[in-house]
């Protein structure tokens, strides 16, 4: 199929992405040991999982991607690809837009992609500064994303602070990151009758396969109005409790195999930035690939999550807004009601358990696998500056695993600080998932900013400090230390200044932050959503290293440095701006 979207001038998203009605649904742990078949399909059997471990793959192909920033400020739009690399199986796939500043969701909905599929979606803003998102391709999402049709960010104060006002939510939408996860798989099997019903004999493959694959180029369930999207529609919210519901469907334990890429281009400025989504896997012990995974559809609606598991919500996030067990707020007292209420459409999450039954230990156990996987000790990256060419420098630095284990609960803002932030960052504005469940911080990533210990009732919950909330409510964590070069070998540790203020290490604010060098205008990205930027101190041109190592634990970052520059020696109507980009390096 045709699949072009650089040509797009505007995008736009779905807002509210939720249905009404009622639903009970979990993860489901799949009981057939091995590759599905039609026998074990028709007797409601789904493939039993043999991942045991989570881990970012340089292979670029996993059960999960993050896309670690989009940005549609300043004229940018962020272009996204997800491919479906598996040749036999379709994928339902869940997306999930985050924004920048507290990873508050502002966006998700399922994607369902067939053998060698390929999904597009371009994303930018509109008159009003809100993100919106638009797609011009055939494969199928829930809620439909009619082609060509921009539809918005959901900007709503229930879950953006509502002491903002509604151009400052909009803005709020502009930057962040995205998840996308493979929640389940579309069988190929060959198991059903010429009725559509289960069984083995059957020659053929289930209805949901072929209302998803393509034919002359058209998915059958892009049609509006036709059985095929009705069929789809109900199967993206329906109620899978069972080994027998989901493989009745024609769904079946989800074994990965996603691709992503992006790029953002600012078309008036010629300038176009690009890299592929961080792949994390889920493999086995002894790190074999394309391991078998739960199957973890919950259903696109927008009422309230009611799980089957004895934890409830605790057993499918580690989200602490979303928790009322082992949860902290930065006092050390500790939490017993959730701050939000879990809906439907908010799971499952990158802390939905991959490979074992939902419960809140697991659940817990999932979140230390995934933010060791992403936690480095060291950042370190390019800059150039040189006046010359107009270079210019942003380098960008993604946490998308933070959130489970610290989050901006904006309800315990009482007032504000002229209309920009939280007057007082009260101890329950930041909420801590404890994710050893003993009350300690040993071995966890963010931890409460206090000097005492409390006592919790399950242990001692001790006090690290190591976060803030700067006057935007971006919560923040400090690096230990920053190393700058030029490229003759002169160095600095001290004396770089970083805005506001005159901080002498780098903050990372916000769910996703942008360090700008010199630049205190618009800069390369035009970033600012979390934002700081070096003022003194460095080179014209050269490479630096921050320090993450954060007692030991690292931090869970990815990004990359993004320079802007220019040829003086264009001619009128002669392109004469670049952009070049390179991923962090990193130690573990």
């Amino acid at each position: 199929m045709k699949k072009n979207v650089m040509a797009l001038s505007i995008a736009a998203m779905i807002g509210g992405l939720g249905f009404a009605g009622a639903a009970s649904a979990d993860v489901i742990v799949g009981t057939f040991a091995g590759t599905s078949t039609a026998a074990s399909i028709a007797a409601g059997t789904l493939a039993k999982p043999t991942a045991t471990n989570l881990e970012v793959t340089r292979a670029g192909v996993g059960h999960a991607l993050i896309v670690p920033y989009f940005n549609a400020q300043n004229g940018n739009m962020t272009v996204l690809h997800v491919t479906n690399t598996d040749q036999v199986n379709g994928k339902v796939a869940k997306v999930r837009f985050r924004s920048a500043s507290n990873s508050d969701d502002l966006l998700d909905f399922q994607v369902f992609l067939s053998p060698g599929d390929v999904w597009t979606a371009a994303v930018t803003a509109d008159a009003n500064g809100l993100a919106q998102i638009v797609t011009a391709d055939n494969t199928c999402t829930v809620p439909a994303l009619a082609s060509g049709t921009p539809q918005s960010f959901n900007n709503s104060s229930a879950r953006l602070p509502s002491y903002l006002t509604e151009a400052q939510r909009n803005a709020l939408t502009r930057e962040g990151y995205v998840e996308i996860f493979n929640v389940a798989d579309i069988t190929a099997v060959k198991a059903w009758d010429t009725n559509g019903a289960l069984n083995a004999a059957g020659p053929n493959r289930s209805p949901l396969y072929n209302a998803t694959k393509h034919a002359s180029g058209v998915a059958p369930c892009s049609v509006a109005g036709s059985a095929a999207r009705t069929l789809l529609n109900s199967a993206a919210i329906a109620d899978y409790t069972t080994e027998l519901a989901a493989a009745t469907a024609g769904l079946d334990s989800s074994t990965g195999g996603l691709m992503g890429d992006w790029y953002i281009i600012n078309v008036p400025q010629t300038t176009t930035f690009s890299g592929a989504a961080t792949a994390i896997v889920a493999n086995t012990g002894a790190g074999t690939a394309g391991a078998i995974g739960n199957f973890r559809h919950f259903a696109q609606l927008g009422n309230n999550l009611v799980t089957g598991n004895a934890d409830g919500a605790n057993g499918v996030t580690a989200d602490p807004l979303f928790r009322n067990l082992n949860v902290f707020d930065a006092a050390g007292a500790k939490v017993t009601t959730a701050a939000l209420t879990m809906l439907n459409y908010d799971a499952p999450d990158l802390s939905t358990p991959f490979f074992s039954a939902a419960s809140s230990a697991n659940t817990l156990l999932q979140s230390t696998n995934l933010l060791t996987a992403l936690s480095v000790k060291s950042i370190t990256n390019q800059y150039a500056l040189d006046a010359s060419i107009t270079a210019k420098t942003d380098w960008v630095f993604s946490m998308p695993a933070r959130r489970y284990n610290v989050a901006a609960n904006y309800a315990a803002v009482t007032g504000t600080t002229g209309a920009t932030g939280p007057t007082t960052a009260n101890a329950k504005y930041r909420l801590f998932t404890d994710l050893n469940a003993n009350g300690t911080q040993a071995g966890e990533w963010f931890y409460p900013a206090v000097s005492a210990d409390y006592t919790t009732g399950a242990g001692t919950y001790k006090a690290g400090g190591n976060t803030t909330v700067d006057t935007a409510g971006n919560i923040c964590v400090f690096a230990d230390g920053q190393k700058f070069y030029d490229r003759e070998e002169t160095s600095a540790t001290a004396g770089p200044v970083f805005s506001p203020g005159t901080a002498s290490s780098v903050s990372f604010c916000g769910e996703v932050s942008v360090l700008a060098f010199q630049d205190t205008g618009t800069s390369v990205l035009g970033a600012s959503v979390a934002r700081n930027t070096v003022t003194s101190g460095f080179y014209t041109n050269g490479w630096g290293v921050i320090d993450t190592t954060n007692a030991a634990q690292g931090l869970p970052l990815v990004g990359e440095a993004f320079i802007k520059l220019s040829n003086p020696q264009a001619g009128t109507g002669v392109s004469g701006t670049y952009g070049i980009n390179w991923a962090h390096r990193f130690t573990k």
